[in-house]
């Protein structure tokens, strides 16, 4: 009874427009990236309760100045001592990760590289190096329901859906900002905009968010005044700001490119690199150490001063952009957002002593800056001005946001030549993805929902009795199998029952002899039934092949045999579904 009930779960999962059963996945999908999520915060924060100044995991600038420098650096020797004896292809984490294995592996994510994100980022975060954690829940919300999904043997085009439902579920949790979620998921991971996308994700930052504001009450992660523009005579001002940004993105990019050129050398002397990097920036601006959420407060509050400013600004570029470059299992995105708003203090202090009467709270700069610096590096603007409007809770910020995350990103992107960070990491591994509309549009389908199930399966020698009933199958496909039982031959059924009218069964045997007939077939090959419609378009071509035996979900016997989770897919079938305008 319940493999029945997963079995037809399965089938209409493998359906792109399925979007009742993909709804209850997007919530299955927030659940339990809020789970992973929310564990992973408090095994970076709870240690703090004992050893940090103030029980504050954030308060790195009280340790001893001895410790601004210690801790990063034996906290990186011990990371790269672990990752030393692990491979290098277990130690790939981070959004970089998540897109690799969405894009070019249908959403398969591998556990050892998620126990790595975990441990070896919960300790990075503890030790004060410079990133963020909300890289690393990207990947473990991906990861765990990637995982959740092969475990239950999902179609692949699900578990793809899976994979974008926790990585907005890892933003809407760590941000509290649901719709930044889904804008990011959409914008950065899926690349797509799809009606039945939206739906899933949202249901999977709505039940994060909801986990999140449980455990952690409904406050906003950051408590800013009502903000608004001053006076319009402030758009050249914004634009400025927009320009210095982009200019410290792409100062961000070229730091990170010169540290990429050494990702192939050694784990530990790579950590160890990164370490004293970190721990020397930090005897410049102790700030510089961990996320820096505190810092972000004392900056909005404007307790923060120009020379310490400055100096962030250089100290968290320089250590975030070697870290990440380096390896090191930790994320980009709050580093980023501290050093767009120390840009945007700066600026800030700048326009109220020149221009008193006409600047803007101070704030008002500090968070332009934020989502100018996020879109820029990230290349997502969209997802960058939603994280705007839901830290301010204002839609005032919508317009100066618009124009300095726009102005910041032309100028990373176009000026500079710059582009985001994960894909200045493709260009270095010459990794082009499968992004164009043809791949997509393929990737969202499995192959169980268009396969043909009218089939026979029978073996190259048959005895009277076989082709007597063959002739009372009525079926459109027979599949005729090799020596090992495995399919090889694809014929249609009218005319294999033709030939056979006219044939003999061999003398000695009295069996007819399937291969030794003239049959008009087709070679054939297997292929299995959570495959994606794009990877069975890829066997295709890769075996020069024009149907492929879609195999069940049970696999590794000799042989094939029928069942209901078998079928036939041609190249016909998905030129028909690509072209279908009402199918996707």
């Amino acid at each position: 009874m319940t493999r029945h009930w997963l079995s037809d779960i399965r089938h209409r999962l493998a359906d792109a427009n399925s979007l009742l059963h993909l709804s209850a996945l997007g919530v299955a999908a927030g659940f339990f990236s809020a789970l992973v999520i929310l564990l992973f915060r408090y095994v970076i924060e709870t240690p703090a309760a004992f050893w940090m100044p103030d029980a504050n995991a954030e308060n790195f600038e009280s340790l001893p100045q001895w410790l601004h420098f210690a801790l990063p650096v034996g906290g990186a020797v011990i990371i790269g001592l672990f990752m030393k004896r692990m491979d290098f292809r277990n130690t790939r984490t981070g959004i970089v990760h998540v897109l690799t294995r969405l894009h070019s592996h249908d959403g398969h994510m591998p556990l050892k590289n998620a126990l790595v994100q975990f441990f070896g980022g919960a300790f990075a975060m503890a030790t004060g190096q410079s990133g963020g954690r909300e890289g690393p829940a990207i990947h473990l919300g991906a990861a765990v329901n990637s995982l959740l999904g092969q475990r239950l043997l999902l179609p692949n085009n699900s578990i793809r859906m899976l994979v974008g439902c926790g990585t907005a579920a890892a933003i809407a949790a760590s941000f509290n900002t649901p719709v930044a979620g889904v804008i990011f998921a959409m914008e950065v991971i899926m690349m797509e905009y799809t009606v039945a996308g939206f739906i899933p994700v949202m249901l999977a930052t709505i039940t994060a968010t909801g986990m999140a504001r449980v455990v952690y009450g409904n406050e906003d992660i950051f408590h800013l005044p009502v903000l608004t523009m001053n006076s319009l005579w402030e758009i050249p001002y914004i634009v400025l700001l927009g320009l210095v940004i982009g200019c410290a993105a792409a100062l961000f990019m070229g730091i990170l490119k010169a540290s990429l050129r050494h990702l192939d050398k050694p784990a530990l002397p790579r950590m160890a690199m990164a370490g004293i990097i970190t721990g020397g920036c930090a005897l410049l601006a102790p700030e510089v150490l961990g996320i820096g959420y505190d810092s972000l407060a004392s900056n909005f509050n404007n307790q923060l001063g120009l020379n310490l400013l400055l100096a962030l600004i250089a100290a968290k570029i320089i250590a975030t952009a070697v870290s990440v470059g380096l390896g090191m299992p930790i994320g980009l995105i709050g580093p980023t957002l501290l050093i767009g708003a120390s840009i945007g203090g700066v600026l800030g202090i700048l326009g109220s002593s020149v221009f008193p009467e006409l600047a803007s709270n101070h704030s008002f700069y500090v968070l332009l800056g934020m989502g100018a610096m996020m879109g820029a590096v990230l290349n997502a603007p969209l997802a960058a001005l939603m994280a705007l409007l839901e830290f301010s809770n204002n839609t005032a910020m919508i317009f100066p946001g618009m124009l300095a995350i726009t102005i910041a990103t032309l100028t990373n992107s176009e000026i500079f030549k710059q582009r985001s960070a994960h894909q200045t990491v493709f260009q270095y591994f010459n990794i082009l993805l499968p992004t164009d509309p043809f791949t997509l549009a393929l990737q969202r389908t499995s192959v169980a929902s268009i396969m043909q199930r009218s089939l026979i399966i029978c073996q190259q020698q048959i005895s009277p009795s076989d082709v007597e009933h063959l002739a009372n199958a009525g079926q459109q496909w027979v599949v005729i199998c090799d020596d090992k039982g495995k399919p090889a031959l694809l014929v249609d059924y009218k005319t294999l029952a033709s030939v056979l009218q006219n044939a003999k069964p061999d003398d000695s045997s009295g069996l007819y002899d399937l291969p030794q007939l003239e049959l008009s077939g087709q070679a054939i090959s297997e292929l299995a039934i959570q495959a994606t419609l794009k990877q069975a378009f890829n066997q295709m071509n890769k075996l020069h092949v024009d149907a492929l035996f879609v195999s069940g979900y049970i696999s590794g016997s000799a042989s094939i045999s029928l069942g209901p989770d078998n079928g036939i897919v041609t190249r016909n079938d998905i030129e028909a579904y690509y072209t279908t305008p009402l199918q996707h």
